[in-house]
């Protein structure tokens, strides 16, 4: 019952940050903003969600996680409500600040609830489950924006959103039970046992293919506007298309997670990121609405999420797994915070295409530290 109310309480959080990227062009014009003030933005709130979230493993030596991914959850989707009623820029932003820091608990306590809760074996599928769920929240979450956005107004939308996450989290604190075991104190963060966890190949490894692939984050979110903005494309057909490619994203963790808990993982990812390289850079060459359906819909498909939380869930002990995964989040929030405003810069000054092939080089560098990969596994 935990580990299910971790993966809709992740999967209604996207379903609030699903919908932002639909409400951006209404956002640009209420509030005069630039593709670089739009970058901040995200740079913002990604920060304010990312660099807790090596920290937050700290508060269950006092606190079980699910009191605290119940009560982050709860707090983002209030403090989102409450930004609907915004008269500001400044308002929005500082609000939004306050949200991302409620939802830097989800990432590394959920993952390190499910980790605890969940077979070796079954660690791809389940972590695939974590991955699949929110992206179809993501999925759907674009069509309904779109939707209420046009009947009543991106400030309803906003706070539409945000109510059931409220609602769940609320479930959870008050019915949900946690086993003893489940309610470990685990470690606290130090300097020397994150050291001691880098000094891991696996870990290193993956913490530098996360730091690379930090400066392609927040890519995605930029896609609906280059949809109506370059492609001339209306609201509905850009949401659509931008929902075909979060579909994927539900399909691909749960097939990846199954080919993780059959095969060697290095190959995996590998490839994963040699194809997405590609689809990325094709974007700038095709503007044609049936050729586009295929690229966006593999470019969500390839998830080497999934693949990359299995190698360290199998490279770490029970001990460091608040601590290792939330260095994991941080790393990519963090950075990723940053990718924002590079990729809004590039965007603002060189345009749409030039930022695609920023995005496919950024993809092509992360392969390198993915070969360094150690296997875990010798059953396959």
């Amino acid at each position: 019952m935990l580990s299910a109310m971790v993966i809709i309480l992740h999967a209604l959080n996207h379903l609030i940050g699903g919908a932002l990227p639909v409400l951006y062009p209404t956002l640009l014009d209420e509030f005069s903003l630039s593709y670089v003030q739009l970058g901040f933005l995200r740079f913002a709130s990604q920060f304010a969600t990312g660099f807790p979230q090596m920290f937050v493993g700290a508060l269950r030596r006092w606190i079980s996680g699910r009191v605290l991914v119940g009560l982050g959850t709860a707090i983002n989707a209030t403090i989102n409500i409450i930004t609907s009623r915004v008269g500001s820029f400044q308002q929005f932003l500082h609000l939004k600040l306050l949200a991302g820091l409620g939802g830097s608990i989800q990432h590394p306590i959920g993952t390190s609830i499910l980790t605890t809760n969940t077979d070796p074996s079954w660690r791809g599928r389940i972590f695939g489950l974590n991955l699949a769920a929110p992206m179809l929240a993501s999925t759907l979450s674009p069509l309904i924006a779109a939707w209420l956005l046009v009947s009543v107004g991106w400030r309803t939308t906003l706070s539409v959103v945000a109510v059931p996450s409220l609602v769940v989290s609320c479930f959870m604190l008050v019915f949900v039970k946690e086993k003893t075991d489940d309610a470990v104190k685990t470690s606290t963060f130090s300097l020397r046992g994150l050291l001691d966890a880098l000094s891991v190949r696996n870990v290193l490894s993956i913490s530098m293919l996360r730091t690379v692939m930090a400066f392609r984050m927040g890519v995605r979110a930029f896609i609906p506007l280059y949809f109506i903005n370059v492609l001339g494309m209306n609201v509905g057909l850009s949401s659509t298309l931008y929902s075909l490619m979060i579909f994927g994203g539900v399909v691909g963790p749960f097939f990846w997670g199954y080919l993780s808990d059959r095969m060697n993982r290095r190959p995996l990812v590998v490839w994963i990121l040699a194809i997405q390289c590609v689809l990325y850079y094709s974007l700038q060459l095709v503007n044609e609405t049936l050729l586009l359906v295929p690229i966006l819909f593999f470019i969500g498909f390839m998830a080497q999420t999934v693949v990359m939380q299995s190698i360290l869930a199998d490279s770490i002990d029970s001990a460091q797994l608040d601590q290792v995964f939330g260095f994991y989040y941080t790393l990519g929030f963090t950075l990723g915070s940053i990718s924002s405003i590079v990729f809004a810069y590039v965007v603002e000054t060189l345009g749409f295409h030039y930022g695609f092939t920023y995005i496919a080089a950024v993809t092509a560098v992360s392969i390198i530290p993915a070969l360094f990969i150690k296997e875990t596994r010798t059953n396959v």
